[in-house]
């Protein structure tokens, strides 16, 4: 339980965790039950959270989905709140914003745009954008 009072987790993290410290599969699984009834675990909302943190570092949707699917959150439920939390639209918003930040020549302002997970389709926008002025 303290690692649920520290921060948020993904179901699949503790799952893991619990699994190191060496507790029965089945032991494991009620208490996740019990976790989920109570509200304490929730993947959606641990998503969300996370999503909301990332997109205030600037981050891009490729880098969050990547960071969503190692604290083993399934595909389905990562596109599924991606599209929700964090659409195209806000996310070329934060490119622009991140973009017309940077004091840098563009090729290399767009490189920083692929190192930090914004998607194909929102740097090509924005090339086209800022190359047409």
């Amino acid at each position: 339980m303290r690692i649920l009072s520290i921060s948020e987790v993904s179901e699949s993290k503790l799952k893991s965790s619990l699994q190191k410290k060496g507790y029965k599969q089945e032991d494991i699984l009620d208490v996740l039950d019990y976790l989920r009834e109570k509200r304490f675990i929730d993947d959606i909302r641990f998503c969300t959270i996370l999503i909301k943190k990332h997109i205030n570092k600037e981050k891009g949707i490729n880098y969050i989905r990547q960071l969503l699917s190692l604290h083993g959150i399934p595909e389905n439920t990562i596109t599924g709140i991606l599209a929700k939390t964090y659409p195209q639209s806000l996310e070329y918003k934060v490119a622009k914003n991140f973009l017309k930040s940077l004091k840098l020549p563009f090729p290399k302002a767009i490189l920083k745009l692929k190192t930090r997970g914004f998607s194909e389709e929102t740097i090509e926008k924005l090339t086209e954008e800022f190359s047409s002025e």
